[in-house]
């Protein structure tokens, strides 16, 4: 299965996936209400996070796919405003609740999200500036600034990996 493929389903089935990403949140809100305790809560609120973090995964590629392949112009006329939402609604909603329900540092996911942040921050970054690199760029810059800047870019980029493994 290819990425378009994958792309053009999350398209067949999209008013599912949005009535499933809107109420999983909430669900897990409901089933820690129900099923109080500092035993099953965090393993139920990181699952909660991972499932949001796979979301931002597949809208982080899909915009930096479309982004490099028919730029801004393209995702703005072509992309599904409501899927394009969604992603960042579900993850803003899950620590949201996960807050309310327990500090974040219990949840075991909240680390992999903090690292996944920076991550992805710089991974945009860094496909924003490689496609954006021609020979007018060098006259304009010096090539240790950009090697600075890269640099920069991939050291957040480290930080973030580091967040995410724990060391």
């Amino acid at each position: 299965m290819t990425l378009e493929a994958l792309f053009s389903q999350i398209v067949n089935y999209r008013d599912l996936i949005i009535f499933l990403i809107l109420i999983a949140p909430w669900l897990t809100w409901l089933i820690c209400f129900i099923i109080p305790g500092y035993w099953e809560e965090p393993y139920l609120l990181s699952f909660n996070l991972w499932l949001a973090l796979t979301t931002m995964l597949f809208w982080v590629g899909y915009l930096a796919y479309a982004t490099n392949t028919g730029g801004w112009s393209l995702v703005v006329k072509q992309a599904d405003f409501v899927l394009l939402i969604v992603p960042p609604y579900y993850l803003f909603t899950s620590l949201w609740i996960s807050k309310q329900r327990m500090p974040l540092d219990f949840i075991p996911a909240f680390r992999t999200l903090e690292g996944f942040i920076f991550l992805a921050g710089s991974f945009l970054a860094l496909s924003w500036i490689l496609s954006r690199i021609r020979i007018i760029f060098f006259s304009a810059f010096p090539f240790s600034t950009f090697l600075v800047i890269i640099a920069v870019i991939l050291g957040i980029g480290y930080l973030g990996y580091r967040q995410m493994v724990g060391k």
